[in-house]
């Protein structure tokens, strides 16, 4: 009774953990693509702003739980696009990993007309 019920304890605690590393992710792609859709912006700083805010330093998802995730950014007519793709390991054997596609969209600015 004891081992099934820190199983359950176990089970909970890591689908507790895949939320927060959703949530992570999910905000590395939508600063990143806010970053990326500025007037100055670039899809180089697109993916290595959402790299720093999920890995740097102060990263939201640092250690193993985030390694597998990879971002990529694109401009898809008016709108910068950033993405996240990778996989969340089970902490214990057995069970498939649960993938992961997170997509985040910005509008870029358009340059402003200079008042005479």
């Amino acid at each position: 009774m004891v081992l099934l019920a820190m199983a359950l304890l176990i089970l909970l605690t890591n689908v507790i953990a895949f939320q927060y590393g959703y949530g992570a992710v999910r905000t590395a792609v939508d600063e990143a693509s806010r970053l990326g859709a500025r007037l100055d912006g670039t899809i180089e700083q697109c993916e290595s702003h959402a790299e720093q805010v999920l890995r740097g330093r102060g990263g939201l998802l640092q250690g193993t739980m985030g390694a597998d995730i990879e971002f990529d950014c694109a401009v898809d007519g008016t709108v910068m696009v950033a993405t996240a793709t990778g996989e969340f390991e089970w902490w214990f054997g057995g069970a498939p990993p649960i993938s992961l596609n997170v997509e985040g969209r910005s509008v870029i600015e358009p340059p402003v007309a200079a008042v005479p």
